[in-house]
């Protein structure tokens, strides 16, 4: 009976042991953060630069770019959470973003770059936000009329270099 008794204790202290273990490698395994929506924007803007640079086709380039716009319209709306007074410019740009990739390159310039379809605003700040969906729109522009020479891939490279620096600006006001 004794014998039994410290078998059976001996057993259980083995399963509490061993319980104890997978509890604790349970609890020190990396917990994987899920990307940001600014973590997301960074990274798709750079991939979008880099198959810019290779030359890519129209086709996957205008798909990413509007992969770009989606995102920004998520990054602007959780702006304009820290940011209200940019409410009504970023909205009004956030109602034409389906719209801004169909309009002629001219067009996009000055009605978005250059804020003449948009309301007046009195922080810089929304400029800089601003510009995250504007440039990934003029790239999906770009793309939909074909790049039918290099000045075509210089000119989507220039716009996704500047966005790139808008970002930094953003990525700061937002942290």
């Amino acid at each position: 009976m004794y014998k039994q008794l410290v078998i059976l204790l001996a057993a259980a202290s083995l399963t509490a042991c061993s319980e104890k273990e997978e509890v604790a490698q349970v609890q020190s395994a990396p917990v994987e953060k899920a990307e940001t929506t600014l973590q997301a924007y960074k990274s798709q803007a750079k991939s979008l630069l880099a198959d810019i640079r290779t030359q890519n086709t129209a086709q996957e380039l205008e798909q990413s770019s509007a992969n770009l716009v989606k995102t920004s319209r998520k990054l602007i709306s959780e702006f304009t959470l820290k940011y209200p007074q940019c409410q009504t410019y970023l909205g009004a740009l956030d109602a034409a973003a389906d719209v801004i990739p169909t309009l002629p390159l001219e067009e996009i310039e000055t009605g978005y770059h250059a804020d003449g379809k948009l309301p007046k605003f009195d922080d810089p700040v929304c400029y800089h936000a601003k510009d995250l969906l504007v440039h990934p729109a003029t790239v999906q522009a770009i793309a939909k009329l074909g790049f039918k020479s290099d000045t075509a891939y210089q000119d989507a490279e220039l716009e996704i270099v500047e966005v790139i620096a808008h970002f930094d600006q953003v990525e700061r006001a937002l942290n």
